[in-house]
Formats: C-alpha cells, structure tokens, sequence
C-alpha cells in the first residue's frame, strides 16, 4: 500500500500538480520566480514553495522506498535507504496535508464573497476530499484493508457534516451563488455523492461504488466551487451583501 500510494503522489505531486500550475501561470518562468524568494505572507509564495517541497518529499521517498523493496543494496545501506523512505514519506504526509488544504485557503483569502464567507469551510473540504479520493484510488487499485476503509468513512462522515454545514450557514444574497443557480446545484450534487451516498454505500460493503462516488463527488465540487466564484464575484448585489 506504501508503494502505491507513494507512486500516486509521485505522480500527481511531482509532475501533475507543477505542469497545471504552470499552466494556469501561463509562462513557466513565473513559477521559477516564485522559488526565488520564500515570502510566508504570500499565499502564491507558500503554494509554490510547499508543492515544491512535497513533489521533492513524494519523489525521494518512492526512489529510497522502491531501492529498498528490491533489496538493490546490501546491509546497512539498505537499512539507511529505509529510514530515509520513512523519512521522506512523512514529509510527504506533512507536506501534502499542506497541499490538499492550500487550495481552500488560497480562495477564501479572495474577495470573493462566497469564496470569503466561507473560508473556515473550504480548507476543511478540500483537504478531506483529497484525503478520500487518495484512500479510494487506492481501493480502486486492489488494496482492500481497515485503515483505507476508516479513512473512507472519515472522509464521507465530514463530506457530509459540511454538507449540513452549507445548508445551515447561509449569508443571504452575499452567498446565494452556492444555494442558488447551476453552481448551486454542483456544489450539492458533489457533496451528496462524496458524503452521505458514499457513506451508505461503504456501510454495505460496496467499497468499490464507494470509491466512485466519493471521486466523482469531489471532482463535481471542485467544478462546483469555480462556478461560485464566478457566480458571485459577477453579482454586484452579491459583492455589496458582503461588504455591510
């Protein structure tokens, strides 16, 4: 289970994830400039910095771990090679938690009124939808065992506690992009399918739909989040709710 997970994040933390944010850049050397100078009040800085920590944590850690499996070097440097996987994998584990939760942080820093009014919820969802679809992909590949299985429930269990919690915090027309319009709509058929839909489906044992789910559901959120920003940063009425 290691391996693989550690292959995912390989893959999504060191190719993946800097290929998108230099795409949304628009020019490579932005990113590079970031790199340049570590500015902890910049939540771009902190972004580019910590994506660049965990894709060097995750790749580090799948070179030492893989060496060490294959028994490639005898005695004690192969005991070295196992410390520093269980080194690098934890830095991986820090550092991704920043990473799944940098996202929510970065929009509710906006002014974005929906994004804004709900900036205690979104880091929260994003590093749990994060940590569910990791937990599924990985039930997806064949490992079918009881820590994958509870960090499942964990991640449907608070999907679906803040589903409750959208339904319940609502600020007027400063947010009704989120409880009105097609975004609206995005937004609750993301967290239906990855809270209680997926709940139900692992407490009768069809982990694999489970799984499913819960990936469509936040990849249905995440459009559903973009969408609200859109919505209401373009609502005038939105914009002025929110500044009273």
């Amino acid at each position: 289970v290691a391996r693989a997970a550690m292959w995912l994040a390989a893959i999504a933390g060191a190719i993946l994830s800097p290929v998108l944010l230099i795409m949304d850049l628009g020019r490579p050397h932005l990113f590079l400039n970031m790199l340049r100078v570590f500015k902890p009040q910049s939540a771009m800085s902190m972004g580019a910095w910590i994506l660049s920590a965990f894709g060097a944590c995750a790749v580090s850690g799948l070179i030492a771990l893989e060496l060490h499996a294959y028994h490639t070097f005898p005695g004690t440097l192969d005991q070295l090679l196992r410390v520093a996987a269980c080194v690098f994998i934890f830095g991986s584990a820090i550092f991704g938690t920043l990473l799944a939760t940098y996202t929510g942080v970065l929009i509710g820093a906006t002014a974005i009124p929906a994004w804004f009014l709900h900036r205690v919820l979104l880091p929260i969802h994003f590093g749990t939808a994060g940590l569910g679809s990791a937990a599924g992909l990985l039930e997806l590949l064949g490992h079918r065992i009881a820590s994958l299985n509870a960090l499942g429930y964990y991640a449907a269990g608070i999907e679906s506690v803040l589903l409750v919690w959208l339904t319940i915090d609502k600020h007027g027309a400063a947010d009704r992009a989120i409880h009105e319009h097609s975004s609206g709509w995005l937004i609750r058929i993301g967290e239906i399918l990855s809270g209680p839909l997926a709940l139900v489906l692992r407490f009768f044992g069809l982990v694999p739909l489970a799984a499913i789910s819960f990936l469509i559901g936040a990849l249905i959120s995440r459009f559903g989040w973009i969408a609200v920003g859109k919505v209401s940063g373009s609502d005038p009425e939105s914009v002025f709710a929110a500044e009273r």
